[in-house]
């Protein structure tokens, strides 16, 4: 599992190379919370004009905690509508989003007693944010989405057997999300 989140990084740092000499404004951001918990987050907010941006932001995490082991794939699509760019695609948002997550916990202990879990979930929302893009081109973007899920697939299992499971349908995001800004014109600020 380490080997996905050091391909992840290396993604990141091949798209900055990339970035870097092109016309087009796009803001990279890693969140920098998932970090501490050995997660990783990405995003790559594309600027389709001063007021609209759509945003793929892809995370993966893993993990083996005392008896069980875990994954998380979350993967979600952000189209944003900014309100009074200042800088271009910055300040005050509301956003639509698309998000598909895949969860699992799987135990390893044989004398553990906790539940196997495994969920695949597909939903849509909408939210609200505020970016600050800084003269430099570092960002910082943070905010808070509501959704439904339109799929919603759960499986617990606790000593071999079956258990059903019911869950609210409902979706929540949060981001925070630090960067910087590739592209563009940033000499206008």
């Amino acid at each position: 599992m380490n080997q996905i989140k050091a391909l992840l990084l290396a993604a990141l740092a091949w798209g900055a190379v990339s970035l870097s000499n092109t016309q087009a404004q796009v803001d990279v951001t890693l969140n920098p919370f998932n970090l501490l918990f050995g997660d990783i987050n990405l995003g790559a907010d594309i600027h389709i004009n001063e007021s609209f941006s759509i945003e793929p932001n892809i995370g993966f995490g893993s993990g083996d905690l005392s008896g069980f082991e875990y994954k998380n794939l979350p993967v979600t699509v952000f189209g944003k509508y900014y309100f009074s760019p200042k800088n271009g695609a910055d300040r005050f948002y509301a956003d639509a989003f698309a998000r598909f997550v895949r969860r699992s916990f799987t135990i390893t202990d044989e004398t553990s007693t906790y539940a196997e879990y495994d969920k695949t979930r597909f939903g849509l929302g909408i939210g609200l944010g505020y970016k600050v893009a800084s003269e430099k081109g570092f960002i910082f973007d943070f905010g808070f989405g509501v959704g439904r899920a339109i799929v919603d697939e759960t499986k617990f299992s606790a000593e071999g057997e079956q258990v059903e499971a019911s869950w609210s349908s409902a979706m929540i995001i949060a981001k925070v999300g630090l960067g910087y800004r590739f592209g563009g014109n940033r000499n206008n600020r």
